[in-house]
């Protein structure tokens, strides 16, 4: 079958294409919507800016070639129309449930950033258990339902792993598998719980982690530290990853580096520390401890440290802003988050107290929602204002999350805008993307 003809008139540049001129005398170009690079001549790439149908006259192969791609669309193409149809059928999917356990909200660390209140002692009844597997059962029955996905949150969710956790977690597995469907469970931990003996379970459920780290051993052994005895983590947390990529074959592991100024400077140390780790099954992302002010807009040392964990293999994701089709997914209908106590609730951005509870899990599976504050919540489409809808960030990032605006009844969400509060231009980020994107260590003159 041969192609559609392309009408070079009826033709423009997507409004998603960011151009950024490299050192030579090429132009990287990014798409937002397609989350995908191509590199022109600076000429072309200034023609495709300007009037793709000189483009089209001038590199007839690289016009069509954009066209094929996507960079180049059809002028009357609405794509923002796109991404807002994408929005509608993610939030609304039947297909994929959302399910957030909290199986404690106490912790075996006290790091001084964690906005949580621990509540001592907490964990998982054999009541709360029983009622989140009727309504895993009760979910499989729906047959438009392919996947669960499990993420286990806290606290700390593996202080009571093999007692309690694990027999519910095998049971939603066992259950999926029986129905033909497919459960993934994704755990969010300090690591100190992960053991020789304990790996197999993971094993069992093919677990992936993120597992949060403060840099170098000695950064960290002051932030995540065992409060009775003052032993620092970072040399059992190193073993851990190391046994978990060599010993899981399916692992996957989101190293989440929480930096602040004091941070970035020790960066060679830790990525020295994981120079043996299967670069497969890891990658890092780097996030600024939320309570330091005053980072820098230009801040030539996060570059730096990025390229270094690039130069030797590391894929790095730095804020929040990867392709996907919607904001949070405290905003998907079929999402929900259960504490140990059975106290339900949509986000997992906040501590889980009283004002922040968005239901109640009843014995028999059932969820008693707070009906208003659930619609208030689900009414909302994060992109849909004036500071978003006219962002070519906006496939990456769908604006605040409904958290935010729900807190936020002026409508001004400025200072949620992840765009502006990078530490770095859109060039560089733009530039950091494409080298990740294409990372091979062969490529760099050094490693560390």
């Amino acid at each position: 079958m041969n192609p559609k003809p392309i009408n070079i008139i009826a033709m423009k540049g997507s409004r998603y294409n960011i151009l950024v001129k490299n050192k030579t005398k090429n132009t990287i170009c990014y798409n937002t919507r397609l989350d995908s690079f191509c590199v022109l001549s600076n000429g072309d790439a200034e023609l495709l800016k300007t009037d793709v149908s000189q483009l089209a006259e001038k590199s007839p192969k690289a016009f069509e070639a954009l066209c094929r791609a996507g960079f180049i669309v059809e002028d009357d193409c609405d794509e923002l129309s796109f991404l807002a149809e994408e929005y509608d059928r993610a939030i609304n999917d039947p297909s994929t449930f959302y399910l957030t356990l909290l199986p404690s909200l106490d912790c075996n660390l006290r790091c001084w950033y964690c906005f949580e209140k621990h509540v001592k002692g907490s964990h998982l009844t054999p009541a709360v258990s029983d009622a989140i597997f009727a309504l895993v059962k009760e979910k499989l029955k729906d047959e438009n339902l392919k996947q669960i996905n499990v993420e286990l949150f806290g606290g700390e969710p593996l202080l009571y792993f093999e007692t309690e956790l694990y027999p519910l977690l095998k049971k939603i597995k066992d259950a999926t598998i029986e129905a033909g469907k497919w459960a993934s469970f994704f755990f969010v931990t300090n690591a100190v719980c992960i053991t020789d003996e304990n790996i197999p379970l993971f094993d069992e459920l093919n677990a992936s982690f993120q597992i949060s780290i403060d840099g170098s051993k000695e950064r960290h052994d002051k932030v995540k530290f065992i409060p009775e005895t003052g032993e620092g983590t970072f040399d059992s947390m190193i073993k851990t990853i190391y046994a978990l990529t060599e010993r899981l074959d399916n692992v996957y592991i989101n190293l989440r580096i929480n930096y602040d100024d004091e941070t970035l400077p020790l960066m060679p140390e830790l990525i020295k520390q994981l120079d043996g780790v299967d670069r497969d099954k890891i990658g890092v992302h780097l996030e600024r401890v939320w309570q330091t002010d005053g980072a820098p807009f230009d801040n030539e040392e996060l570059k730096v440290i990025i390229s270094q964990w690039m130069a030797n293999g590391f894929k790095v994701s730095y804020m929040n802003m990867g392709r996907r089709h919607f904001s949070c997914k405290a905003s998907a209908k079929n999402e929900v988050v259960i504490s140990w106590d059975g106290a339900i609730y949509k986000c997992t951005g906040r501590d889980f107290t009283e004002e922040h509870r968005d239901g109640q899990l009843i014995p028999d599976g059932t969820i008693k929602w707070k009906e208003e504050k659930l619609k208030q919540r689900l009414d909302i489409v994060t992109y849909d204002n004036p500071m978003c809808r006219d962002c070519k960030f906006l496939p990456l990032c769908w604006g605040p999350c409904c958290q935010k605006q729900m807190e936020s009844p002026d409508g001004n969400f400025e200072r949620y805008c992840q765009k502006r509060n990078m530490e770095m231009g859109i060039a560089e980020y733009v530039k950091y993307r494409f080298n990740n994107a294409y990372i091979n260590p062969a490529n760099y003159r050094e490693r560390i």
